[in-house]
């Protein structure tokens, strides 16, 4: 299928040119940079309308892409080919973990384990917390991505003291200065030497980054887990990769029922120092893209890498929301959150975007 032109954002970014379906990146673009000026005419088509899928993680497992996201028990889509033919799927998860309450399964992540069976990560309400939507982070495991995922149901991966749950692997003490909140966004990180390890987001504000290390299986917290950043307004989706000697940490900046979501990203020559200190940049906004709040990303590597990310689309409009939408001021829901794809690519200077995938028109609900 076509790609999107990519429109030229004013200082260093470049389109990358995309070959058909392979996706390939040809010429060489200068890295990406973000104007307030900048103005886009034709913003990228989703891959899909009237699915919502939000908060993606998509991965490929030989034979087909899988994406899951936000949902009852986690949305869930698949295709054989990354930029088109994407069909709803069952619920992630084959039930609600023994230790939860009741409520959507937010931002999961999908990842193939040491023995080549899938593990997935997602957040769910509990009991005992302020909140009736602050959260603990289960894991579930599957075979296969054909099978709905089977969750751990004995404790949750990581979860605040206070809870009313069984007690977590990774116990998330009240830190100072921050809400006594839940936990949200799992993201998986696997280390160059094989070490495998979860970032998550404290929920409320201020926001703050944890990593923690996880056992071999990827079932339990091999250890306490740690802060990476603070931040004192709302910082989430967390996504660490690895490019040209430098981690990178991407992440989604802002309220996420706006179209002001965005992606951002930073570089630490450490792990699990120096991101406070590193400066932010931003990737993805709804000036250099036309997306209403691309937020979400999931980084997917290969030739070339691909970004996933979600963005707001409405009814009537049948294209990106309007820049004033906010989802908390519509009683409606006219709007949904769907899947956008685009390239992207590593150089000294950071992460560089790419052309955005054209995913089909939008056709009216029964037409045809």
């Amino acid at each position: 299928m076509p790609l999107a032109t990519a429109p030229r954002r004013v200082g260093r970014l470049g389109a990358a040119l995309l070959a058909g379906a392979a996706l390939l990146v040809a010429g060489s673009p200068a890295p990406a940079t973000t104007s307030a000026s900048a103005v886009v005419a034709f913003p990228p088509r989703p891959l899909f309308w009237e699915q919502p899928l939000a908060d993606p993680a998509v991965v490929h497992d030989g034979a087909r892409w899988f994406a899951a996201g936000t949902g009852w028990r986690g949305a869930t889509s698949t295709s054989a080919q990354e930029y088109g033919g994407w069909v709803p799927g069952a619920p992630l998860l084959d039930a609600r973990p023994a230790w939860a309450r009741n409520g959507d399964v937010w931002a999961p992540e999908v990842v193939r384990a040491d023995d080549g069976t899938w593990l997935a990560y997602y957040s769910v309400p509990v009991a005992g917390l302020p909140r009736a939507d602050d959260r603990c982070i289960g894991v579930a495991t599957s075979p296969d991505l054909a099978t709905p995922f089977t969750p751990l149901h004995t404790q949750p991966l990581a979860c605040p003291a206070g809870a009313a749950t069984s007690s977590a692997s990774d116990v998330v003490g009240p830190p100072a200065g921050l809400p006594r909140r839940g936990v949200i966004d799992p993201s998986s990180y696997v280390a160059p030497d094989g070490r495998r390890f979860l970032l998550y987001r404290t929920q409320g504000t201020p926001s703050s980054i944890r990593m923690v290390r996880l056992t071999r299986s990827g079932l339990r917290a091999a250890g306490p887990s740690r802060e990476l950043l603070r931040d004192p307004g709302v910082l989430e989706n967390p996504e660490m990769v690895d490019a040209r000697g430098s981690h990178h940490l991407l992440a989604s900046r802002g309220d996420y029922g706006g179209c002001g979501y965005r992606t951002v990203w930073r570089r630490s020559a450490s792990v699990r120092r120096g991101w406070d200190s590193a400066p932010e940049h931003v990737l993805l906004d709804r000036a250099g893209t036309g997306i209403c709040g691309p937020g979400g990303a999931d980084h997917v590597p290969g030739t070339p890498d691909r970004l996933f990310v979600h963005g707001w689309v409405c009814d009537g409009v049948n294209a990106p929301c309007e820049s004033t939408y906010s989802s908390h001021a519509d009683p409606l829901l006219r709007g949904r959150r769907v899947l956008y794809l685009a390239s992207l690519r590593w150089t000294a200077d950071g992460p560089v975007l790419g052309r955005f995938a054209q995913g089909p028109a939008w056709v009216p609900p029964g037409a045809g």
